[in-house]
């Protein structure tokens, strides 16, 4: 039998999720540190490229796209590890799984891996809607805060 045609099942347990997490948790830790290494912290330019090239690809159409709008799709698409909104020009994150990753990692928000996460969401939005947008933290813990704008 050609193995294309089997059909694989995986039994897991709990504690496989478990470590599964943690080395998820220490990979992404390893990543945004090494690009952080890298670029002598300025990750900005990083982050915004790869999520212009991730906007291209993501099944999303949003017809007249504003700041809203962009934002409101890229929480529906998130909304497994996120929880996000836009209110007055203020990006909140609720549920953040990174947050959740640098907890496990001892990081405390807003360190490497948040930055360069927020700089690649500031280029997904950035590539949906066709205009530059920036975000700055005004504060960060159990749940962030960032004042976003659209050029």
């Amino acid at each position: 039998m050609n193995t294309s045609d089997q059909n694989y099942s995986v039994d897991l347990s709990a504690e496989d999720y478990l470590k599964a997490r943690n080395e998820v948790a220490f990979l992404l830790d390893a990543f945004a540190s090494t690009i952080d290494n890298i670029m002598g912290g300025n990750t900005a330019p990083v982050g915004r490229i790869a999520g212009r090239d991730t906007a291209n690809k993501l099944p999303l159409e949003i017809p007249e796209p504003t700041l809203e709008k962009v934002i409101e799709a890229l929480a529906r698409q998130m909304q497994a590890g996120f929880e996000i909104s836009l209110q007055e020009e203020r990006l909140h994150f609720g549920r953040c799984i990174l947050r959740e990753m640098c907890g496990l990692r001892k990081q405390q928000p807003g360190e490497s891996l948040c930055r360069l996460f927020h700089h690649y969401f500031d280029g997904v939005a950035n590539g949906l809607l066709c205009r530059p947008v920036k975000s700055v933290a005004e504060s960060v813990g159990e749940s962030c805060i960032f004042r976003t704008t659209a050029q």
